[in-house]
């Protein structure tokens, strides 16, 4: 009968520390939210292509839509209408790949600027390195924003028969609020704009 309060104190005391425990996993990372991802979230592009020499090819219209949301492994995802999987994560802007069972930054958050990813195909290998400005930088001629995020790419392709290297650029701008207002694709191994992409109207919930 004397070991019972000892038995019922020890009790308390690790379940005590079984709460605590969980107390201290449920703490949530914050996540800034790059793209505003809500069903229904639109965006119309106008897609302008150049020539070498800055006279306009062509011209096009680009939709991107949010159709409608998932669970993937208890975590919330948005499907865009061109089938990509995306979600806003502590890691960045991401996208998730059913063939690979992996998500892959897009955007990356601050603390994520300058990883890299690396394809092999058969003929070449592709390397594409990922980085952001630290702040906005402005954002010239846009009819939604004088200042935006950076996002630069660089994509190194590599002939296996040669080894020679090429190298494009491609730099998008994107304000939290909106989404993405711009993108621009450079001819490889040039400063020159080959296309762009300019946000022509949104709507956002």
């Amino acid at each position: 009968m004397k070991q019972q309060p000892l038995l019922r104190n020890f009790t308390l005391f690790c379940l005590s520390l079984f709460l605590f425990s969980c107390e201290k996993e449920e703490v949530i990372e914050p996540v800034e939210a790059i793209i505003p991802l809500q069903v229904g979230n639109e965006w119309v592009y106008d897609i302008i292509d150049y020539n070498t020499d800055g006279a306009v090819l062509s011209t096009s219209s680009f939709r991107r839509q949010v159709v409608k949301d998932t669970l993937i492994h208890k975590t919330t995802w948005y499907i865009l209408n061109n089938g990509m999987i995306v979600r806003n994560d502590k890691d960045g802007y991401v996208h998730y790949r059913k063939d690979a069972g992996e998500q892959y930054i897009t955007y990356p958050s601050p603390e994520m600027s300058g990883i890299a990813y690396g394809y092999q195909y058969s003929s070449y290998t592709l390397w594409i390195y990922h980085r952001r400005t630290a702040g906005l930088v402005a954002l010239p001629n846009s009819k939604y924003a004088s200042q935006a995020l950076e996002f630069s790419f660089e994509r190194q392709t590599e002939q296996k028969a040669s080894s020679s290297l090429s190298t494009t650029w491609v730099k998008e701008y994107v304000t939290p609020d909106i989404g993405m207002i711009r993108t621009d694709w450079y001819y490889a191994d040039s400063d020159k704009l080959m296309r762009r992409y300019e946000l022509v109207r949104y709507r956002v919930q």
